[in-house]
């Protein structure tokens, strides 16, 4: 191995968890008022984090050697490991069809960028920009509809009409993503060849230095307001799903099938790894269904992927 679990653990993981750990703590004492961390949020997803991303993508290279099959590789796994979660959930757990679409939505859709992307370009460095965008553009394009899809097949919405409105919906939202959006216009801007002002670049500099801490923190924040609840099985399993299944299933893809060069193999594998992504817990909550084995897993798999992780780590490099 080219990088031991010893030195994941003590140059990459536990820096990142100390500040999600400090988000934490910090939302559960007095001087944090409870609309702050919307706030703060705010912050992170409509500003810092589209900063550093259209920074770093506008001043190119950024794609340079970027595997196309990536997608294939990833959004395969992703789909394969939903879709044995899905079974297992239905045949094992007994779980209804609705509730069995979100468990598998739970074990194949990762914080991709709250977590995801602070903690692969600390461990890769701003190489892994490339592969990172392809995969966070695509994650809720082709996730997130699936799961809608076969939440309202198993609640017998079957019309054609109902359908397109599943598979279109989250079009609107998805143009106005501020972090979607800042990457597309720094890929483009990159492509001009043109450079920002010095200036502009700067500016630029100090929000991309706040957003990885302070995306981090606010991860944290938001967690504080979790709570476990719900069937311990369903937590567990979920988790296990999440954090083993689906990056050993990328892994494969990335390395047996499409034998991918490593960086984006890297990538892939530990997108694969990081925890259950709090979007799971939105879609739960608009369908009122399943919340509390969702929150649970966010929280739990979280936590546990501070070990997993460095594993990931110390095995991809």
């Amino acid at each position: 191995m080219r990088f031991g679990i010893m030195s994941a653990i003590v140059n990459i993981i536990a820096p990142v968890f100390a500040l999600i750990l400090l988000g934490w703590f910090v939302a559960k004492t007095p001087v944090w008022h409870r609309d702050a961390t919307g706030h703060f949020n705010r912050f992170v997803f409509w500003v810092a984090l589209p900063a550093m991303l259209f920074g770093k993508l506008a001043a190119g290279g950024a794609f340079a050697g970027v595997e196309p099959l990536i997608a294939a590789a990833y959004f395969g796994g992703s789909l394969a490991t939903m879709v044995l979660a899905l079974l297992f959930a239905r045949l094992v757990l007994r779980l209804p069809g609705e509730e069995a679409a979100l468990y598998g939505m739970g074990a194949s859709f990762s914080n991709t960028v709250l977590l995801g992307l602070p903690l692969i370009v600390l461990a890769l460095g701003d190489r892994a920009l490339g592969p990172l965008t392809a995969i966070i553009a695509l994650n809720a394009m082709i996730l997130l509809p699936t799961t809608s899809f076969l939440v309202e097949i198993a609640r017998g919405r079957k019309s054609g009409a109902r359908l397109r409105h599943v598979v279109l919906a989250p079009i609107p939202a998805l143009a106005k993503n501020p972090v979607l959006v800042a990457m597309a216009a720094g890929a483009l801007w990159g492509f001009t060849g043109i450079g920002l002002a010095e200036p502009v670049t700067k500016v630029i500099g100090l929000l991309s230095g706040a957003a990885g801490p302070c995306a981090l923190f606010a991860l944290g924040a938001g967690l504080a307001a979790y709570r476990i609840t719900g069937s311990p099985a369903e937590t567990a399993t979920m988790s296990v799903f999440k954090l083993a299944v689906h990056p050993l299933i990328v892994w494969t893809l990335c390395t047996q099938v499409f034998a991918l060069d490593p960086l984006t193999v890297s990538v892939a594998t530990m997108m694969a790894a990081i925890p259950v992504g709090a979007t799971v817990f939105v879609l739960a909550q608009q369908y009122g269904s399943f919340v509390g084995p969702v929150t649970s897993s966010i929280l739990i798999s979280t936590g546990i992927s501070a070990g997993t992780l460095a594993a990931v780590i110390a095995v991809v490099g």
